[in-house]
């Protein structure tokens, strides 16, 4: 085997080297002995080469198919298993409950969730199970979390969902545990799914709590908005008997008007009545109670119970008027009713006429600053709507009018 003195250079000493061992004329024996004279000008030229040539000369051939590179085929294969190794290492258990103790590392891995196939998910939902409970109420690990479950199919959803179910009633009063726990609500699309998640509310204090909780209550409108009516009959049960208590809260009347405007079994609908009138003055007025009453008279005004609703108010006028939170339903009343309807609830009211001339007021406060003065407004209203209608009957004649002159004008043109 013979290299010439003048190449130096250790590509081309590979190349001839290749040259030799592809036809077979290298020895073992000789490669220590023939290459010693030119390690000394290797060595001075870079030492680097030395030890890359020194490290290849062996008497073994595997050194050398180590050292060659290799062919695209087998690169391809490293890379793809160097990056599975990668993807392994950056999602494993460790590393991703360490990325949450930073904002910025935190959303680097949520950045990186959307573009991840279906296996490393299933690889990351393995790595974190037993965690998931301490994630939801991490700062930084909630959002990780909602993101995560955005990309999870449905069998990795309920696999979070069984670790996390006999908790949820608990967890969603939390500030940071409320937010996957609503988007777990909002992805859930299959009956496993709904049952998991109504299971946690089976009991009455916890069905109470939540909902007066301002984390708490958005989770309980969620469950009534998004889990359909049929499977959560035994939570419409347990609701409807606080719906007293649920109503005079800030938090627990939103809830309630959920409850109201997606329930439709009547048995349910006729409990929620029941209990609004058993309750209907300490509900009316109260703070928060009245906006329940208001709604109601919108929702019910021309229904059955919408009917029974305006006799209550007109039997209890007095009472209701005199206080600052039940006036305002008193005043949406006016504004529902027609003027017929004003006239004989007016004309049935008692010292109707004491109140107009202003001697009797006491007995009734408040409610000559806005019954009068709405009745006077709908008067003028009806008046100025009249005068309307006349201006524009008369526009419309003048203009017909004027275009009938118009007509003849030219008709009589072009006889002459």
């Amino acid at each position: 085997m013979s290299i010439s003195p003048e190449r130096y250079c250790l590509g081309g000493l590979m190349k001839d080297i290749e040259k030799e061992l592809s036809a077979g004329d290298c020895d073992n024996s000789n490669d220590i002995t023939t290459y010693k004279s030119t390690q000394d000008k290797l060595l001075s030229s870079n030492d680097t080469c030395f030890t890359q040539f020194n490290t290849f000369f062996s008497p073994s051939l595997e050194n050398y198919t180590n050292f060659f590179p290799k062919s695209k085929k087998e690169e391809s294969e490293k890379s793809d298993s160097e990056d599975e190794e990668e993807n392994q290492s950056q999602f494993s258990q460790k590393n991703i409950l360490a990325a949450f103790n930073s904002q910025k590392t935190t959303k680097q891995l949520q950045k990186s969730l959307s573009e991840e196939p279906v296996e490393t998910i299933d690889l990351i939902v393995k790595e974190l199970k037993g965690h998931f409970k301490e994630i939801i109420k991490n700062r930084n690990g909630n959002y990780f979390c909602s993101d995560l479950l955005k990309v999870c199919n449905q069998e990795q959803r309920i696999e979070i969902l069984k670790e996390l179910s006999p908790f949820i009633s608990e967890d969603c009063t939390h500030e940071f545990a409320t937010h996957p726990i609503q988007h777990l609500i909002e992805l859930a699309s299959s009956e496993e799914e709904y049952k998991l998640l109504l299971a946690s509310f089976n009991d009455f204090n916890k069905v109470l709590l939540a909902s007066l909780n301002q984390n708490g209550s958005f989770v309980i409108q969620k469950l009534i908005v998004n889990i359909p009516e049929k499977l959560r009959v035994q939570f419409n049960i347990i609701f409807a008997q606080f719906i007293s208590i649920l109503s005079r809260d800030m938090y627990g009347l939103c809830a309630v008007k959920k409850f109201i405007g997606y329930t439709k079994n009547e048995l349910i609908v006729k409990q929620v009545f029941n209990t609004i009138i058993k309750n209907f003055v300490s509900i009316a007025s109260n703070q928060y109670g009245n906006y329940l009453i208001q709604y109601l008279l919108e929702k019910w005004w021309k229904t059955p119970e919408g009917v029974f609703l305006k006799k209550i108010i007109a039997s209890k006028f007095q009472i209701l008027s005199g206080n600052h939170y039940s006036s305002y339903i008193c005043r949406l009343f006016f504004k529902l009713c027609s003027n017929e309807e004003k006239k004989e609830f007016l004309s049935n009211l008692n010292n109707y006429k004491t109140i107009k001339g202003g001697s009797q007021q006491t007995k009734m406060p408040g409610l000559n600053k806005f019954i009068f003065e709405d009745k006077e407004k709908t008067d003028k209203k009806d008046k100025n709507d009249k005068k309307d209608k006349k201006e524009k009957k008369e526009k419309k004649e003048k203009k017909e009018t004027k275009e009938e002159t118009k007509e003849k004008n030219i008709n009589k043109k072009k006889e002459k």
